[in-house]
């Protein structure tokens, strides 16, 4: 049972990380700068500029931080700022994306919680 576990750390682990890094590196090299850039000021952002490659440096950079293991505890704060606000922003009306952005969020702090040993 104890090896199961850990599995299942691992496995909720490497998720985690993947829902930031793999949409960081879309918004990077899919959507561009621009892509993002309008995005963010459809949705009224002030500073699209500064915003835009927080958004992208936060995601890529949480991504890597978290398969890294480093900090959790703290790393998981930048993740689940990402997916709440866009939960209130971009997917509000969307009543399923929302609430799976809301179980991301619960994931990320289950996750700063766990020893991934």
């Amino acid at each position: 049972m104890k090896d199961h576990k850990k599995t299942v750390k691992v496995i909720h682990w490497f998720f985690l990380g993947m829902l930031m890094f793999v949409p960081g590196l879309l918004k990077l090299f899919v959507s561009g700068y621009s892509g993002v850039a309008g995005m963010l000021t459809n949705l009224g952002f002030p500073e699209v500029f500064f915003f835009t490659w927080l958004l992208i440096i936060g995601e890529i950079g949480s991504g890597i931080l978290i398969f890294s293991r480093w900090k959790l505890n703290y790393i998981i704060y930048i993740p689940m700022i990402i997916l709440t606000v866009a939960a209130f922003t971009v997917h509000w009306g969307s009543w399923s994306n929302f609430i799976l952005h809301l179980v991301a969020v619960s994931g990320y702090w289950i996750l700063g919680q766990e020893k991934l040993d």
